[in-house]
């Protein structure tokens, strides 16, 4: 009896144990995030991301091209990647976004408010 009892107390630490342990975190390869993307949800929203840490964005579902999209300068730390937008009058806008998984052909992240996001390589 008393073998059943410590088994029984046995598996539930280690269950309890295995409910604590950390979501591994993806480190980011910047030399993986350069190239030409689209937004798996909204196929005609693109995004460039240049060696030099620039880029840029457009919306072919408004007629924008890519040579007339918004300029980006993007940076990663860890499984961060920021974008940091500049608008035509100067404003500011950027977006920190949680890479969850990154291959050589797709990149998923999360925004702030823990929102999913794919994007596809051209």
């Amino acid at each position: 009896m008393k073998k059943i009892g410590l088994f029984t107390l046995l598996a539930l630490a280690v269950g309890l144990m295995a409910g604590c342990v950390k979501e591994t975190t993806v480190t980011v390869n910047p030399a993986m995030v350069v190239g030409k993307w689209y937004d798996e949800a909204q196929p005609k929203v693109f995004w460039r991301f240049d060696s030099d840490s620039t880029g840029a964005t457009w919306d072919e579902s408004e007629d924008v091209r890519e040579e007339e999209g918004t300029k980006f300068n993007w940076s990663t730390q860890g499984d961060q990647l920021r974008i940091d937008l500049y608008g035509e009058m100067g404003q500011h806008v950027y977006y920190d976004w949680t890479v969850t998984r990154q291959t050589a052909d797709s990149l998923k992240f999360k925004d702030i408010y823990d929102n999913p996001c794919v994007f596809v390589r051209i």
